[in-house]
């Protein structure tokens, strides 16, 4: 219902954003990790013929998982930003597990560009696999994280800020591709982007996505103090993000046609469950701060 869309969203954003601004970063990162564990949680759902000891695993697995990524990378009171190498041979040397993970979520979501290319030809038997579906949730799920923790570090051991901002101006480029297309879509939509998997995309909200993104870019070199040469880098950097976060929720539409579920979960009302909030998120996090260590905004 409307109302608790409303009511859900009203409560929830004063206490992200403070989360975001306030929190000690080791503070943050658990908070973050805890809403993670829900959405590996809410991933088992998928899996088809799963029980729930078997749910149970996943995520303390998941769990041991990422406090492996947490002990053996950069000591979290110490990340500045990420620096790319500068070789596909210093790439294949790194031994940092949170590198790493945001290198396989990139690379996870070329493939999943490909689902949703496919779909509906991918069999109902693709979710019954649970060792695929494993590994699936934790590419989407791990990297999430490393992101949402990874943005807000930035720069913490000059200005405590300067993440936080990062961090806001990534969650609002998501938040302006979802409006600017939602908006665009319903004044000029015609031309359907993926009938199979979300009937009401259109190729035109997705531009109006672009757009409304981009002037949100503008915004950022203006009062996130990022030197102006970057503008023409930050917007294609965007474009990629908003069009790979399309396809992170074109791609939860997939697992939840094939699992015959219509939410993720029910812990947010009338919004349904943690990954239907962060669906376009786990795709674009990811690349947003691969994008600016690319683009050596700090």
């Amino acid at each position: 219902m409307l109302w608790q869309r409303i009511m859900t969203a009203l409560i929830m954003l004063p206490l992200a954003l403070f989360a975001i601004f306030f929190l000690p970063l080791e503070s943050f990162t658990k908070v973050v990790a805890v809403i993670i564990l829900i959405g590996f949680w809410e991933w088992t759902g998928f899996i088809g013929n799963i029980s729930f000891f078997s749910r149970v695993a996943y995520v303390l697995v998941s769990a041991a998982l990422m406090w492996f990524v947490f002990q053996n990378s950069l000591p979290i009171d110490y990340w500045n930003g990420w620096i790319l190498p500068e070789s596909i041979s210093e790439l294949f040397q790194l031994r940092d597990p949170a590198f790493i993970s945001l290198i396989l979520s990139a690379l996870w979501w070329v493939f999943a560009f490909i689902l949703v290319i496919v779909f509906p030809k991918i069999s109902e038997n693709f979710i019954s696999n649970f060792f695929i579906m494993a590994v699936i949730g934790w590419l989407l799920l791990v990297p999430t994280w490393v992101a949402l923790t990874g943005l807000r570090s930035i720069g913490i051991a000059f200005n405590f800020s300067r993440g936080s901002g990062l961090l806001l101006f990534a969650l609002c480029l998501v938040w302006a591709a979802d409006t600017g297309a939602f908006v665009s879509g319903k004044m000029f939509g015609k031309h359907k982007l993926a009938p199979h998997v979300s009937p009401k995309k259109t190729w035109e909200g997705v531009l109006g996505g672009v757009l409304f993104a981009t002037l949100v870019s503008f915004i950022a070199v203006k009062t996130l103090s990022i030197n102006e040469d970057k503008f023409i880098g930050l917007a294609i950097l965007a474009a990629i993000i908003v069009s790979f976060s399309v396809i992170g929720d074109l791609t939860e539409s997939i697992f939840k046609r094939l699992s015959g579920l219509k939410d993720s979960g029910k812990i947010l009302p009338g919004h349904g469950g943690i990954l239907d909030r962060i669906d376009g998120l786990t795709a674009a996090l990811p690349l947003c701060l691969l994008g600016f260590a690319v683009l050596g905004i700090n």
